[in-house]
């Protein structure tokens, strides 16, 4: 297991080389934050009309960044140092640090400039077309800017280059080192055990009350109860904010001195509370980081998975459980007393359990929440690859909702339109699933490290298990791999096997199977 010691998370003060190179990734790692906060103003605050001057203004800030990237001095000084590196006196902090850089660097170097520009005035524009199509249930409108999204993705993969398959090129975006094939065989025993417990639930006839989450619920308070658990698991709100989009999302200003969250709300109340939940796990992880790390590329989560692991772990695996709520439902009570003071907290908590197919991924419960993202991985990978065409996708999603959870969407805005994703880039949705397995495999661990573990969360105290965290995973950013990671935290490499008995002991438990 990793141990927390000065050479693992501080960069080697006494080499020129190191120093040049931290020189030149700030100034990049600030280009980078200024572009974050220009998409944060997009999703929360700019105005509706502002869409194509933003599009200009952030295609600017990503050709600086381009420029930056792929700079041949950088790429001389990165060669000069893998030379080097892993001799003394150089820290594990400086090896992730180079690392890092050149897998951004060959990355770039590959992508013309014009190309990632007009990547990224895509984006802002396709962004505020998606914001219209859902609101208006027209997928017609939102095509032209997908079948174009598609294209650049095609484009970027060609670039880069793959072995076996074009979408590994952006898989590997988003998660180092996976493929594919990997992914599949990480997905089979999820997809077996989802499928497989659906239907034990459905066949048991047992029914759960959930309509106490379902009522007039004001904003205002709403964002108070966010507020509440947000601050009980540890989130830091001096270097933080809370504020609403059309999609639930972290982002933090290349700092852990700046992590900002959104959630929405509705009249159905796990939606701003477990997305609270959600979202709090990436913004620990931020937070978290070593402040030695500060405006590097090493500051951060070790991959897109890593950082799922921990939102779907304080979601679910903790902010699901009864223990969890033993300790901090008097906040439900404190805000909304009048729907909630006769509803005992074991009802509560098995209410946030219900397990039924629906339409909506953010909704879905545990168990058939991975075949909402082996939905969107298999027609990402079918796009990508050019086996499916856009005006074929809503009667394709509609088709594999059928087949997977038995349901089919009664709109296009519950449908194909409910994600914002494909509007920044495509692999990345594998990386909810991927989370979901490191989270059970980490959750695994931490309940070997405390047997006491439900108890202290009954009790309210969350602090124990976020210092734990800190010290194994959040504290080193992306300085190391992230299976290299997850096999120091958990003693193996990724093992679907966790959660498989993780969501059977669970929903057999709730379902009385």
């Amino acid at each position: 297991m990793l141990v927390t010691e000065q050479n693992d998370i501080n960069f080697t003060q006494s080499d020129q080389r190191i120093n040049e190179l931290l020189h030149a990734l700030r100034e990049i790692a600030d280009l980078e934050a200024l572009q974050a906060l220009t998409d944060w103003d997009q999703q929360t605050g700019m105005p509706a009309g502002a869409g194509e001057v933003r599009s200009y203004q952030a295609a600017t800030l990503q050709g600086l960044i381009h420029e930056r990237w792929t700079s041949p001095r950088l790429g001389k000084l990165l060669t000069e140092l893998e030379s080097v590196i892993e001799q003394s006196p150089f820290t594990n902090a400086d090896r992730g640090l180079v690392r890092q850089a050149r897998r951004v660097y060959d990355r770039s170097t590959k992508l013309p400039r014009q190309l990632v520009e007009e990547m990224e005035r895509a984006r802002v524009i396709s962004h505020e077309a998606w914001v219209q199509a859902r609101a208006h249930n027209d997928f017609a409108s939102f095509a032209p800017h997908l079948e174009r999204l598609i294209g650049y993705q095609r484009e970027v993969a060609d670039h880069i280059g793959y072995r076996e398959n074009r979408y590994d090129a952006l898989l590997d975006l988003y998660e180092p080192g996976l493929t594919t094939r990997e992914v599949e065989r990480l997905f089979a025993p999820v997809r077996d055990i989802s499928i497989s417990l659906l239907k034990r639930i459905q066949a048991s006839g047992k029914k759960i009350n959930t309509s106490f989450l379902q009522g007039d619920f004001s904003e205002a308070q709403q964002k108070l109860l966010a507020e509440k658990l947000l601050k009980n698991i540890g989130y830091d709100l001096v270097r933080g904010q809370i504020a609403i989009s059309a999609h639930p999302f972290t982002t933090s200003m290349g700092s852990p001195q700046d992590v900002r969250l959104t959630v929405r709300y509705s009249d159905y109340l796990p939606m701003s509370m477990m997305a609270a939940l959600h979202e709090g796990g990436h913004a620990l992880y931020e937070q978290g980081s070593a402040s030695s790390l500060l405006r590097t590329p090493v500051a951060g989560g070790a991959s897109m998975g890593m950082h799922e692991s921990q939102s779907r772990l304080w979601e679910n695996a903790i902010g699901r459980s009864e223990a969890f709520w033993r300790g901090q439902y008097h906040l439900v009570q404190e805000v909304f007393p009048q729907s909630f003071q006769q509803v005992s907290v074991t009802d509560f908590a098995r209410a946030l359990n219900h397990v039924e197919a629906s339409l909506i991924r953010v909704e879905a419960d545990e168990v058939t929440y991975n075949l909402h993202i082996i939905i969107r991985f298999e027609l990402e990978q079918a796009m990508v690859n050019g086996k499916v065409a856009v005006e074929d996708l809503p009667r394709l999603w509609n088709e594999k909702y059928r087949t997977y959870l038995g349901v089919e969407p009664d709109s296009d805005a519950n449908g194909v339109l409910q994600d914002v994703h494909w509007t920044s880039g495509f692999g990345y949705f594998p990386s909810y699933t991927l989370g979901n397995l490191y989270g059970a495999q980490i959750y695994s661990t931490l309940r070997r490290n405390f047997a006491d573990f439900d108890q202290r969360l009954a009790s309210g105290e969350t602090a124990f298990i976020l210092d734990w965290l800190r010290e194994r995973i959040y504290t080193f950013g992306a300085i190391y791999q992230p299976a290299e990671l997850l096999q120091h935290v958990t003693g193996e490499a990724a093992n679907p096997q966790h959660f498989v008995q993780y969501v059977t002991e669970k929903f057999s438990k709730i379902y009385e199977l």
